[in-house]
């Protein structure tokens, strides 16, 4: 029902701004809204890659890092579906206060339905074993 909806609104948008621009320059806008989709995700893609090939990548700041990727190649996606109310929500996405807000807002949505994280208290003590092989140093 939610995408029929979306459809729906999607079309008569799309055919209101045909009424107003002409046939030609909406379809130009949508096919640009298509490449301007496939350039952000070949970006995104060629950030993730270049990430991944460093010889010790830090993961903490790449998963850090992965829900602005993943909001930009939701971008991406939406530039690539024909229709403009598409096209307006992939340019929300691809401002950066605008993705800041949404990731802060799902992370403080989901942080309190979480349970509390187990904690077991103990203690600990290094012991060197003499029947352990010795192990190299080095890289």
């Amino acid at each position: 029902m939610v995408l029929g909806a979306y459809l729906l609104v999607e079309i008569s948008v799309t055919l209101e701004i045909a009424a107003w621009l002409g046939p030609g320059r909406t379809l130009l806008l949508l096919v640009l809204g298509a490449l301007a989709g496939i350039a952000v995700l070949r970006w995104e893609r060629g950030a993730f890659l270049s990430q991944l090939s460093r010889p010790d990548p830090l993961y903490g700041v790449f998963l850090q890092g992965l829900p602005e990727r993943a909001l930009r190649a939701l971008a991406g996606l939406l530039l690539i579906v024909p229709g403009f109310v598409s096209d307006a929500a992939a340019l929300i996405l691809l401002i950066p206060r605008s993705r800041q807000w949404l990731i802060r807002r799902f992370t403080t949505r989901w942080a309190q339905h979480s349970p509390d994280p187990t904690i077991i208290e103990g203690e600990f003590r290094r012991v060197d074993d003499a029947l352990l092989p010795e192990r190299e140093h080095g890289p």
